[in-house]
């Protein structure tokens, strides 16, 4: 074989092999969604997530009894009438700490209109001292409590963090997301669950507008 084609066999050769590595590149299971991420450090959903499906949709939120910070304990069947944002998270959770922020100042924005977030930890056992600090540090606004393996059950918690529900005033789940946003998104979930369960009119107001006979 002359040195000319042997050096056009080694040419064709690369290139084929260039577009064979490009197809498997292109087709690995899960590269450009969120599957993709089991295979970093932190279980952790980094990537910005809308809603999602979820078999929860539609029907009632789980109730839970749970010890918050303080050690009292705090039921979900406390907050009906509220609009709530269930939020799983850790201390350790990147994403999470992004969207702390936002929450505290949407808390602060929307509480007057019947609206709370509910902060779940999903911190591993050995990191659970840490968390009283890492709430104080955060400046959390909003009640903070210990989560359980029969509540990370009922939500399907946790293949990624964070992991939030929707829940309107009825206590029914309207919205699920995984993993971290945009902060507007979030605040539109919001005023769309205020907008779909106003609040209950006020009986004594109701009473005192009745016509009398």
């Amino acid at each position: 074989m002359s040195r000319r084609l042997l050096v056009l066999a080694i040419v064709v050769a690369c290139f084929a092999l260039i577009l064979w590595s490009g197809y498997q590149h292109r087709y690995v299971p899960g590269s450009t969604s969120a599957p993709a991420l089991q295979a970093s450090a932190e279980p952790s959903a980094v990537q910005e997530t809308d809603a999602v499906t979820s078999p929860l949709l539609g029907k009632p939120a789980p109730d839970f009894t749970l010890r918050d910070l303080a050690g009292r304990r705090v039921s979900l069947a406390d907050y009906r009438g509220k609009a709530v944002l269930l939020n799983f998270w850790a201390t350790w959770c990147t994403p999470c700490q992004v969207e702390m922020p936002w929450f505290i100042a949407l808390q602060q924005k929307y509480a007057s209109q019947g609206f709370t977030v509910l902060g779940i930890d999903k911190d591993y056992p050995e990191d659970l001292p840490k968390v009283p600090g890492f709430a104080r540090k955060m400046n959390l606004n909003y009640p903070i409590l210990y989560g359980s393996p029969k509540i990370y059950a009922a939500y399907g918690c946790c293949d990624y963090l964070p992991m939030s529900y929707y829940v309107d005033r009825e206590g029914t789940v309207r919205i699920a997301t995984v993993g971290l946003g945009e902060r507007d998104t979030v605040e539109r979930y919001i005023r769309r669950l205020l907008q779909s369960s106003p609040p209950p009119p006020d009986t004594q107001i109701t009473a005192s507008a009745t016509p009398q006979r």
